[in-house]
């Protein structure tokens, strides 16, 4: 049995704004063991990336706030940590890929350094031997000519090679978690496919547990083990790839992959839309929180959060109440079409 490397449960995250309370996470849980790769997938503002980055406190506290819930990380517990002890849990025991590796890497510094900089906070290693070690992580991440490319600043690599430089940078200290936001975002079809195979190998090669955010649905087919659907601050679907793509029972997991374009151009088939808008987290419904986008609504869907019902025994389950043993039928509920 794989190890486990993260347990989260029942975390809850809110921001303290002028507006009020905006309650971007409402209770997710999740876990990911040793070597797998975990998807977490939903449309902007859903809390994807509130979520994985409070699993390295990088939210500004205040105004965000860890309202509820555990993050267990390994041997640590994350809520209860100081920034004192996260300094030396980031990097060492998880690290981050972010969107754009243009504004996290120091444009003034060379990249060399920088890898250098990440190795030695963490090791007892000497200059000489944290400059080796940077070549060596740059050459496992495929950049050319890595000796002279540590000597060079983030401006003078392209999109795709900064990725990887920041990828480079996140593996330094091996560690066990390696949280993905987007990290194909800004970058062209072509490079994306390498950055993903890129993570696909490191994962072999190092058993790494890899987080990926994203709203590509195309990316997780490729490289996922398990995907979480996340909607309003919620996890609404979790299952295995295939269970995801194939076997999915929630609406909202029905219509995200129902507004995927078709690879087939014969088909002249319209993109499906999901109709309306998320809810406001600053005044969460208290029921489902895509109650007013599903076509299958009944009135308990506005008033009760569904629970997650289990299909099968593989951990596929679902938030929604058309799994309850005695649900009606579509024409008893009167689906719109």
């Amino acid at each position: 049995m794989a190890e486990r490397v993260l347990t989260i449960e029942d975390l809850r995250v809110s921001f303290d704004t002028y507006a009020g309370e905006v309650q971007a996470v409402r209770g997710v849980s999740l876990h990911v063991d040793a070597g797998e790769v975990l998807a977490i997938v939903g449309e902007s503002g859903c809390g994807k990336s509130v979520t994985a980055q409070t699993i390295m406190k990088l939210n500004p506290m205040p105004p965000a706030r860890i309202a509820g819930g555990k993050i267990q990380l390994g041997e640590y517990d994350i809520v209860a940590a100081s920034e004192k002890e996260m300094q030396k849990i980031r990097g060492k025991e998880v690290s981050m890929i972010f969107q754009d590796p243009m504004t996290c890497m120091n444009p003034t510094t060379q990249v060399g350094k920088q890898v250098i900089e990440s190795v030695r906070l963490h090791t007892k290693m000497g200059r000489k031997e944290a400059a080796e070690q940077a070549v060596d992580h740059l050459t496992r991440v495929h950049i050319p000519n890595p000796k002279e490319r540590v000597k060079q600043y983030p401006h003078e690599f392209s999109g795709g090679m900064r990725q990887r430089a920041m990828i480079a940078m996140a593996l330094s200290c091996k560690p066990k978690l390696l949280i993905a936001d987007e990290p194909t975002t800004a970058l062209d079809v072509t490079i994306q496919a390498q950055i993903m195979q890129l993570l696909a190998e490191l994962r072999s090669q190092m058993n790494t547990a890899i987080i990926l955010i994203t709203h590509d649905l195309g990316v997780v087919a490729g490289i996922a083990d398990r995907v979480a659907v996340m909607y309003a601050g919620k996890i609404v679907e979790t299952g295995t790839v295939n269970e995801i793509f194939y076997e999915h029972k929630h609406p909202y997991t029905e219509a995200l992959l129902g507004s995927l374009p078709h690879t087939d151009a014969r088909k002249q088939e319209r993109l499906i839309s999901i109709p309306g808008t998320p809810p406001d987290l600053l005044n969460p419904p208290k029921g489902c929180g895509f109650a007013a986008r599903c076509r299958h609504c009944m009135q308990i869907c506005r008033e009760e959060l569904p629970p997650a019902y289990p299909i099968g025994e593989t951990g596929h389950a679902s938030s929604c109440f058309l799994l309850h043993p005695d649900c009606p039928s579509a024409e008893e509920r009167g689906d719109r079409t």
